[in-house]
């Protein structure tokens, strides 16, 4: 049988780089870089005639019409819109807007395609969702008389008597 020697340091050498085999693989690092860019810059846009209204998005309060408000997540949100008490409106008072909005995302953001969006696509791509909202005026007489109403159905009375009496001074209630 044949006797195979092994020279020392045989399998520790190694081949002598040249400069164009150490620059390759930068190169081609560096130019799929701009490809594993991909963003989608997703905004919810609140308008309100008269502008100027406070905005609640679950709760948080996210500013003052026209609101541009950035997010990360589709699904259901529970919106509030409230116009603050000014004396430029004088005594007319509009009724605040409460509702569950929807948001639904485009074809673009639904798997597996999301992730072509997200991670793949050289670029950004702007996502915009525009709710529009008018404000009513409400009577607050009619308010007040409609939260008595309920209460005296519900049995509970009303501290302040709906009476044109006026007590005398000295007599107590």
């Amino acid at each position: 049988m044949a006797q195979v020697r092994y020279r020392p340091g045989y399998y520790l050498k190694r081949k002598a780089l040249t400069p164009m085999s150490r620059l390759l693989p930068m190169l081609l690092i560096s130019l799929s870089l701009p490809l594993l860019c991909g963003c989608v810059e997703r905004t919810l846009q609140i308008r309100t005639e008269p502008e100027g209204a406070r905005v609640f998005l679950n709760g948080q309060d996210k500013g003052v019409t026209p609101a541009t408000i950035p997010f990360d997540f589709y699904g259901t949100w529970d919106l509030q819109i409230r116009m603050e008490e000014s004396e430029l409106r004088g005594a007319r008072s509009l009724k605040p807007i409460r509702e569950k909005i929807r948001l639904s995302r485009p074809w673009h953001q639904v798997f597996p395609l999301d992730f072509i969006s997200e991670v793949l696509w050289p670029g950004t791509i702007p996502v915009e969702h525009v709710l529009e909202y008018t404000f009513e005026e409400q009577n607050l007489d009619d308010l007040r008389d409609s939260f008595h109403e309920h209460a005296r159905e519900a049995g509970v009375e009303t501290p302040l008597q709906d009476s044109t009496e006026t007590p005398n001074p000295g007599q107590r209630r």
